[in-house]
C-alpha cells in the first residue's frame, strides 16, 4: 500500500497546555442529563481486538482490558447498555500465525468477534494502543463495516491519537477517533450520536467531513477528579480467562489484575508518545480510594496479586507512604507489583522497606541509558549514581528488580551503549534478576519520531513502516534510526546484553539455579522473575499453538 499524503500532527505548547482544566465539566453533570434520556435500547459494544506480536517475539501480555473497563463503567452508570467483546481473554488459547505470516495473532478470530456483535449494537468502540498492531486490527474493522453497515465505528487509544488523520484515511470504515483520555469525551460522543445533538464541535474528536476534509478538535480535555470515574466494570469482562494460564505483564501470580493508581506522567521523554496522549499533566489518586480498589479485586475477584501499570506510578513519597500505610492498616498481605517502570528519585530506603512491607515484590525501574550524554538528549532526568543507589537497595531489602534499557536513539554512540552494557553488567552482580533491552523505534506521538518525520529519516506512514514497528522485541530485525550504529549491530548488542547480564546474574547468585530446578519439580511451575515468567509464556505458547495444530 502507498503512502497516504496527510498533514503530521504537530505538537505546540497549546497541545500540552494545562487549559483544559477550566473547559472540563464534572462527568456528574453528563451521567444526569444522559441518565433522564431512555437509553435501554441505544446498545454499544467495545472490543478488545485479538493481540498481535511480531512472528520472532519471544513473548507478550495478555492482560484484562483495563481501559475498556473504565469506559464501560462510565457510560453505564449513564444508563447505556453496554458490554464487552473480549478478543484477547474469550480466545486466550487460540494462538496462532497471521494469513500474512509475520504476526502471531492470540485471542478470537475476526470470524468469532463478528459472531459476537450483536444485531441492535448501533456503536462499536474499538481500543487501539499500540501502533504495530495497526495492520491486523484494520482489517477487523474493514470487516466490522461490511457485516454491519449501519454502525457507527468509534477508534480510540495512543495509535489513533498520534495518527489521526492515516488512520482515517487509511481506513475510511472508520467514523470517529477519540483522541487521549477517553471516558468523557466518548460520553459526549455517544449521547451527540444517539440524540442528534451538536456533537461535531466535541473536544477530542476527529473525523473526515463529507467533503474529506480531516478535522480535528484536539486533545479531550484532562479529568481532573479521576476518583469520580466509576471503577472498571470488571463483572462485564470474563476475567477467570486471563488466569488460565496467566500471561502476565510481571510474574504471575495465577490471578494477577490490573490497576491503576495515577494518570499521564510529567516528563517529556523525546522517545514517549505520553505527552500526545495525556499531555503533561499528572494525576494521583486518593490513596484511600486505590487501597479500597486493591481490597476489592481481592475479595470479589479472588485476585492474589496486582499490577500497577500506570505510566509512572511512584513520584511522589508522601503519597507513596500514606498508600502503603493504608494497605498495612488493612492487613491485605496480597502481594504487587510495579511491572510497567518507574522512575528512583521517591524509591529511597524508607519507601522501599514500606513498599516490601505491603507486599509489593516487583520493581521495574526505567533508566533507558546509562549514558548521561544520552540521557540528556532525550530529556530524561535522572541519575545514574542515584539510581543504582536505589537499585541496589532495593535488592538487599528483598524485592525482585528489573530495569529497562533502550539503545539506538539517534544520537546514540558506541560509546553510550558501552556504558549501558557495563550497567547492566554490573546490575547483574548487584542482584538484580531480570533487564529488558531493546532497539529504539520511532513510536508516533513521540518528539524523535516528529523530528526523524522532518529529517526524512523515516517515511510518511504506511504498511512498512508500521511493520517495522514490530521490531523493538524482534531480535532478527536490523532497521536502525542511529547515525553512528547500524542495525545488525544494534541487534548484535542486544543478545550479547542479555546473554552477559543472565549468565553473571545466575552465576553470582547460584541459589537462583537450585530455586529453578526445585519450582520445575511442582506440579504448577512457579516462576520468581520476568526472565522465568517470559521462558514460561514461550513454553505455554508452544504447547498450545502445537496442540491446536
Amino acid at each position: 500500500m502507498n503512502s497516504i499524503s496527510l498533514a503530521e500532527p504537530t505538537q505546540t505548547k497549546e497541545t500540552i497546555s494545562w487549559t483544559s482544566e477550566k473547559e472540563t465539566r464534572h462527568l456528574t453533570e453528563v451521567y444526569k442529563e444522559c441518565s433522564a434520556q431512555k437509553n435501554e435500547n441505544r446498545k454499544i459494544q467495545l472490543i478488545h481486538p485479538c493481540s498481535v506480536t511480531s512472528r520472532a517475539s519471544h513473548s507478550g501480555a495478555i492482560l484484562p482490558p483495563l481501559s475498556l473497563a473504565y469506559l464501560s463503567a462510565t457510560l453505564r452508570e449513564a444508563g447505556y447498555p453496554v458490554s464487552i467483546i473480549e478478543g484477547q481473554g474469550d480466545g486466550v488459547l487460540n494462538i496462532r500465525q497471521s494469513e500474512c505470516g509475520r504476526y502471531n495473532l492470540q485471542g478470537l478470530t475476526t470470524e468469532e468477534i463478528l459472531d459476537q456483535i450483536e444485531p441492535e449494537t448501533q456503536i462499536i468502540g474499538i481500543s487501539l494502543l499500540f501502533s504495530y498492531e495497526w495492520l491486523i486490527q484494520r482489517e477487523l474493522i474493514k470487516a466490522i463495516r461490511s457485516r454491519y453497515p449501519d454502525i457507527k465505528i468509534i477508534v480510540g487509544g495512543e495509535h489513533p491519537t498520534a495518527l489521526p488523520e492515516y488512520v482515517l484515511r487509511d481506513c475510511p470504515e472508520i467514523d470517529f477517533v477519540v483522541l487521549g483520555e477517553g471516558e468523557f469525551t466518548l460520553l459526549q460522543l455517544v449521547s451527540g450520536l444517539f440524540y442528534s445533538k451538536e456533537f461535531l464541535s466535541t473536544s477530542g474528536i476527529a473525523y473526515l467531513d463529507d467533503q474529506e476534509n480531516f478535522i480535528s478538535n484536539g486533545l479531550s480535555n484532562r479529568i481532573m477528579h479521576i476518583d469520580d470515574i466509576p471503577r472498571p466494570a470488571w463483572d462485564l469482562c470474563n476475567v477467570e480467562n486471563y488466569f488460565q494460564p496467566n500471561w502476565s505483564m510481571g510474574i504471575s501470580f495465577g490471578r494477577n489484575m490490573p490497576i491503576n493508581a495515577t494518570r499521564g506522567c510529567p516528563y517529556q521523554c523525546t522517545f514517549c508518545s505520553n505527552p500526545t496522549m495525556w499531555t503533561t499533566r499528572y494525576i494521583m489518586r486518593d490513596p484511600v480510594e486505590v487501597a479500597d480498589e486493591f481490597e476489592n479485586l481481592v475479595k470479589v475477584y479472588g485476585a492474589n496479586n496486582i499490577d500497577f501499570v500506570d505510566l509512572t506510578a511512584i513520584i511522589r513519597k508522601d503519597w507513596t507512604l500514606a498508600f502503603c500505610e493504608e494497605l498495612k492498616r488493612r492487613k491485605l498481605n496480597t502481594p504487587w507489583q510495579l511491572p510497567s517502570g518507574t522512575r528512583s528519585e521517591a524509591l529511597d530506603e524508607e519507601v522501599l522497606q514500606a513498599l516490601y512491607d505491603t507486599g509489593c515484590r516487583l520493581i521495574t525501574y526505567a533508566p533507558e541509558s546509562a549514558s548521561e550524554e544520552t540521557l540528556k538528549q532525550i530529556k530524561k532526568k535522572i541519575k545514574i549514581d542515584r539510581l543504582v543507589e536505589s537499585i541496589r537497595t532495593a535488592n538487599k531489602i528483598g524485592h525482585t528488580t528489573k530495569f529497562n534499557i533502550v539503545i539506538g536513539f539517534p544520537d546514540d554512540t558506541l560509546g553510550g551503549i558501552l556504558k549501558s552494557a557495563w550497567f547492566v553488567f554490573k546490575m547483574a552482580f548487584y542482584g538484580s534478576e531480570d533487564c529488558v533491552i531493546t532497539k529504539f523505534s520511532p513510536y508516533p506521538g513521540s518528539e524523535l519520531y516528529r523530528r526523524l518525520r522532518d529529517e526524512n529519516k523515516i517515511p510518511p506512514p504506511d504498511d512498512n513502516y508500521i511493520y517495522s514497528l514490530a521490531g523493538f522485541m524482534d531480535f532478527t530485525r536490523t532497521e536502525s534510526y542511529c547515525k553512528n550504529v547500524g542495525g545488525r549491530t544494534l541487534s548484535f548488542f542486544v543478545v550479547v546484553m542479555h546473554a552477559i547480564f543472565y549468565s553473571f546474574a545466575y552465576l553470582t547468585h547460584p541459589k537462583r539455579i537450585f530455586r529453578v530446578l526445585f519450582s520445575l519439580t511442582k506440579k504448577r511451575f512457579i516462576p520468581s522473575n520476568v526472565l522465568e515468567q517470559r521462558l514460561y509464556d514461550v513454553f505455554m505458547r508452544e504447547k498450545y499453538s502445537t496442540a491446536k495444530n
